[in-house]
């Protein structure tokens, strides 16, 4: 009896430790990537260098030539914010192609990598 108390103890002491182990073994945490890396050759112009000051409302409406520079101020920020939506926009669309013409070349060295390597297992 007192063999089968010390089998059992020792078998649950190697249990416990092989967990124990387990437990300290993570594997590598993949390496995030670098939120300061960038393709672009000069940094991306930001909304203040391109558009123009905020428009002032006038003091008074009563004033008709000030309302009037006013609307003309307010017309021209949003055709100038609007040139700077479309323009980013393309920027995106062209970013994004270019990112999945990465990925499809990439793949396309994994696959021919993995060719190769089977080609040589079969010789």
């Amino acid at each position: 009896m007192k063999k089968l108390i010390w089998i059992a103890m020792v078998l649950f002491c190697l249990g416990v430790a092989g967990l124990a182990l387990a437990a300290q073994e993570q594997p590598p945490a993949p390496v995030p990537a670098d939120p300061a890396a960038t393709n672009f050759a000069a940094v991306y112009p930001t909304v203040q260098e391109k558009l123009p000051p905020l428009p002032v409302p006038p003091v008074s409406m009563n004033d008709a030539k000030a309302t009037a520079a006013y609307i003309a101020a307010v017309d021209a920020y949003l055709k100038a914010a609007q040139g700077y939506i479309d323009a980013s926009g393309n920027d995106v669309n062209f970013i994004i192609r270019e990112r999945n013409a990465a990925i499809e070349s990439a793949n396309q060295v994994v696959a021919n990598y993995n060719a190769f390597f089977k080609l040589e297992e079969k010789k």
